[in-house]
């Protein structure tokens, strides 16, 4: 969705939503019926699923039971989301002059939102918030507090679904009925994501096969550059360079081996076509403050070739060879540097550059692309989907990698993207049929998992800022502290932490939303 409509849109929702508030602030109708104000949003009371939480709330071993692996679960998931939260916050400064994904991202409303899509998000936010809530009226339940009501949060859009259990039980039930209760949303939001992955993994990996296994494939393709206006779509698979059949990505990088304009062959689906193109390492952003920077090396430039301080010169006509060629220095290393910026006859600006560290090897501080394309091959493709820690090497590369798995939609990832999943073959099922329960799988598992993470963070109103404070309560109470000073100084210590949680989310949604 374009920024202007979706300003266009908030600004609607915004107008509809603050007259209905205030009339509903005010109605004592309304009230009556259950739809009250509730902080800046509108409760909309109901008796949904009472009945059922009653029911399944008598099996008293079992949720007992489930309160402790709630409880581990979602300690585990908010160590998690804390982490996830700082190292965004680390990253802010690279973003610095990067434009962001864009204020419609904001709006989670599946159809608006152009990650969420209309039916796969709308089945996938159903069944997050209804387990997540159903969980909550259960353990509410099988601790011996009563549920007054169940519903819907809405604020400019529905915001989420809710369980209200009776204030006066829940004033009166020890601690860790409450913490059962706060974890138990969490908990089964993880668990049903975890079953919908494993599902979904399980059908790709004995599903699925690929007669282009190791082909150059394109994954995506930047605007504005040469890959751009060479009008080669996304998901196509490259067949031939300069008439040399390519069907690894070894041949691809033998075959463009220095900056020039290439014939490229190409299919797509059922077509297929060939195209003069230039290739070459393109500068896509340079972090200020880098070694690049300083330099003078900018956007949107092309690496011809580099050499080491007394070493020969290396040419680059793609990304893997000037990885390779980075992945032999060192910090403090002395480098020469040719870079162009058109194709149009400039001449290559030869610079000089001092590395700094990027885990023992020489950091430049570019990141790049060939030309504007985003290769990859079919099985990697579909390995990165199956795998949240595929290509990792180490702890810190996997704890990285997950992190990246968790915005996968953000690349087109749910659970491969659209324009690739004609690279695959499955007899298990119709194409078509096989994909849409695939998506239906996906965005189920994302958004669980999406739910369960962020209600773990440590801060009221989520589930996590009452976890955090029964927690310190905990700790306190084995160190000998009186009630009254517990309740006094878990209270201010949430409150604190409370503040320091949504300034971080603020500051990495501005981050990368603008």
């Amino acid at each position: 969705m374009h920024m202007d409509l979706a300003y266009i849109i908030l600004i609607i929702l915004v107008a509809i939503y603050i007259p209905l508030y205030l009339y509903v602030r005010k109605s004592e109708k309304m009230h009556a019926k259950g739809i009250v104000p509730y902080g800046p949003t509108i409760m909309i009371k109901t008796r949904w699923g009472l009945g059922l939480m009653d029911r399944l709330s008598r099996h008293r071993r079992f949720w007992n039971a489930f309160g402790l692996i709630s409880k581990i679960i979602a300690l585990l998931l908010m160590v998690i989301i804390v982490f996830v939260m700082v190292m965004n916050m680390l990253l802010i400064p690279s973003t610095i002059g990067r434009s962001g994904i864009g204020i419609e991202y904001a709006l989670a409303i599946p159809g608006l939102n152009p990650m969420l899509p209309l039916v796969y998000g709308v089945i996938g936010l159903v069944v997050a918030m209804a387990v997540h809530e159903l969980a909550h009226g259960i353990q509410t339940r099988a601790n011996g507090m009563r549920v007054k009501s169940s519903g819907l949060l809405y604020a400019v859009v529905p915001v989420g679904a809710f369980v209200e259990p009776d204030d006066e039980d829940v004033g009166k039930a020890d601690r860790k009925a409450r913490m059962d209760l706060y974890a138990a949303g969490i908990a089964t939001n993880f668990i049903v994501a975890a079953l919908c992955f494993l599902l979904m993994v399980g059908a790709m990996s004995g599903g699925l096969s690929s007669e282009y296994g190791d082909n150059p494939a394109i994954s995506s393709i930047e605007g504005g550059t040469f890959a751009y206006e060479s009008e080669i779509p996304a998901g196509a698979l490259i067949t031939h360079i300069d008439g040399t059949p390519i069907a690894t990505m070894e041949d691809f990088r033998d075959a463009v081996d220095r900056y020039d304009v290439y014939n490229v062959t190409y299919i797509h689906e059922d077509s297929g076509d060939s195209v003069d193109i230039p290739l070459g390492v393109r500068i896509a952003h340079v972090s200020p403050g880098t070694p690049a920077s300083d330099a003078g090396v900018a956007d949107n430039m092309y690496l011809l070739s580099m050499r080491a301080e007394g070493g020969a010169w290396v040419d680059f006509g793609n990304i893997y060879d000037f990885m390779d060629f980075m992945g032999t220095t060192m910090p403090g290393d002395v480098c020469y540097l040719r870079v162009t910026e058109t194709t149009g006859g400039s001449i290559p600006v030869e610079t000089q550059v001092t590395l700094d560290n990027n885990k023992g090897i020489g950091f430049l501080g570019v990141s790049v692309n060939t030309s504007g394309f985003m290769f990859t091959t079919p099985n990697e493709n579909l390995a990165v989907a199956m795998n949240p820690v595929h290509g990792a090497t180490s702890i810190s590369e996997g704890a990285m990698s997950a992190l990246s798995f968790i915005g996968a939609p953000l690349s087109g990832y749910a659970p491969i993207p659209a324009s690739t999943q004609w690279w695959y073959d499955t007899d298990v099922l119709p194409q078509e049929v096989f994909w849409v329960l695939m998506s239906i799988l996906f965005w189920i598992f994302w958004l669980n998992l999406v739910l369960g993470l962020s209600n773990a963070l440590p801060a009221i109103p989520f589930d996590g800022g009452f976890l955090f404070m029964g927690g310190l309560d905990f700790i306190m109470e084995k160190a000998g502290m009186p009630a009254e000073r517990r309740e006094h100084y878990t209270r201010a210590v949430t409150g604190v932490t409370t503040w320091i949680v949504f300034l971080g989310l603020m500051l990495v949604m501005m981050a990368i939303i603008l």
